[in-house]
């Protein structure tokens, strides 16, 4: 994208599944990321055992028991099709956990998807839930982490310390093993970072001075 648009290096900002394409473009293409931001998001997503993370912490036992169940998706969807691991699952795409939000315009935007996924046909469930599967069958077996020494770029980390979705304990993982990071914790904040007023302002801060 980067050559068809002209574009020799850019700064980038990798979100949630897309941190670890993020990290795999600074890591393959380090003379075309200038700097990287990484929002809510790990070396080692789809793992039993993610490296760096403490699988006592409650958030992290709870993304773990999350993930062992999204395997068993795919294996299903593998096996079944698509049809079957919708039936499955119905639950998890259409009503998918809501934390409140300190933020009221974040928390009227997970409102509103909320109210967008509960009018779901069937037929756009499965082509939701298809991508989304399809997503965490990329990211199987990915583990990233033993590379993190090589990223030379600058790179800011940020993560809310109420992410259950991605556990904070991922984004300090990170910090700890890229040398030029640095890692803003927001306070109260969950997860869908790249649309969280808090969130642009500190990524905005932090590329005007980088």
């Amino acid at each position: 994208m980067l050559d068809y648009l002209g574009i020799d290096s850019a700064a980038v900002i990798a979100t949630s599944a897309g941190g670890p394409i993020g990290l795999r473009l600074a890591l393959d293409h380090p003379n075309r990321v200038m700097s990287l931001v990484l929002l809510n998001t790990g070396a080692s997503l789809m793992s039993l055992t993610p490296t760096g993370v403490d699988p006592a912490d409650p958030f992290v036992s709870d993304r773990l028991e999350t993930v062992a169940k999204r395997l068993t998706l795919l294996d299903l969807l593998d096996s079944e099709g698509i049809e079957a691991a919708v039936a499955a699952s119905e639950d998890e795409w259409r009503s998918p956990p809501q934390p409140a939000e300190p933020d009221p315009v974040f928390q009227s935007f997970r409102d509103n998807r909320q109210r967008a996924l509960s009018t779901l046909s069937p037929d756009e469930l499965a082509r939701l839930a298809l991508g989304a599967l399809l997503n965490m069958k990329a990211q199987r077996g990915v583990n990233l982490s033993a590379d993190m020494n090589r990223i030379t770029c600058p790179v800011l980390i940020v993560h809310g310390d109420d992410d259950t979705t991605v556990p904070i304990g991922f984004s300090c993982s990170l910090a700890d093993r890229i040398a030029q990071a640095e890692l803003s914790v927001l306070n109260g904040h969950g997860h869908g970072l790249i649309v969280n007023p808090a969130a642009q302002q500190v990524v905005t801060h932090w590329f005007q001075s980088v």
